[in-house]
């Protein structure tokens, strides 16, 4: 049976192609959430956030989320309490303190304790996260598996011919791992197994990736 596609790139660009653009989605192509990248993202759903772009971008930094999404509007919190628990060290702690308050993000009140300056509540929003490869499973699988701490759905894609092969031989395992399986002919993407949702992603890191989407 002949390839339907060589390289990992055109199956990338053709998914998004008939999956997304003919839907008029917007998706982002090599997401930065985690060591290598995500290959394709997508966010459902109402994306705008009460932020201007460089409030964004620095949001986008794993340890200004981290202290963001511990510090809360009405709710002062002293700096040892919030620097407790949250795996960073005290240089970029306090680096990540100064830009967070130079763009009014957070502040200090009366007592030294830190409060945030936008009221800001996650939108109702889907995250869905693919990993794209031409026919190797294992490495694709472990990468789902790894995306489901940063994506709401995490999906695998392959050529149309070799992902009705691993949908026949490795049914039961992508279930039970809740990872969805899709494959792609140059017309269209087909989903043979539907991805389960993660109920388990840190706020901080949801917060990361829709900063990303909210750059486009």
């Amino acid at each position: 049976m002949e390839k339907i596609f060589d390289y990992e790139k055109d199956l990338v660009e053709t998914f998004i192609t008939n999956y997304f653009e003919k839907k008029n989605k917007i998706t982002l192509k090599e997401l930065p959430i985690r060591w290598g990248n995500i290959d394709v993202a997508f966010i459902s759903g109402n994306k705008k956030v009460p932020f201007d772009y460089k409030q964004i971008e620095i949001l986008s930094k794993p340890s200004n989320a981290k202290i963001f999404m511990k510090i809360k509007k009405n709710r002062p919190i002293s700096k040892k309490t919030l620097f407790n628990d949250l795996g960073i060290s005290e240089s970029t702690f306090n680096n990540s303190i100064r830009t967070l308050m130079s763009v009014k993000l957070i502040t200090e009140d009366l007592n030294k304790n830190f409060v945030r300056c936008v009221d800001y509540e996650f939108p109702k929003v889907k995250i869905f996260g693919y990993e794209a490869k031409i026919n190797d499973y294992n490495k694709a699988f472990y990468q789902a598996c790894i995306n489901k701490s940063y994506v709401d759905y995490s999906y695998m894609v392959f050529p149309l011919d070799v992902a009705e092969k691993i949908k026949k031989t490795y049914y039961n395992i992508l279930i039970e791992n809740n990872i969805g399986l899709i494959g792609v002919s140059k017309k269209s993407s087909k989903i043979l197994i539907k991805a389960c949702k993660n109920e388990n992603i840190k706020s901080y890191i949801k917060l990361i990736t829709i900063m990303q989407c909210a750059q486009i």
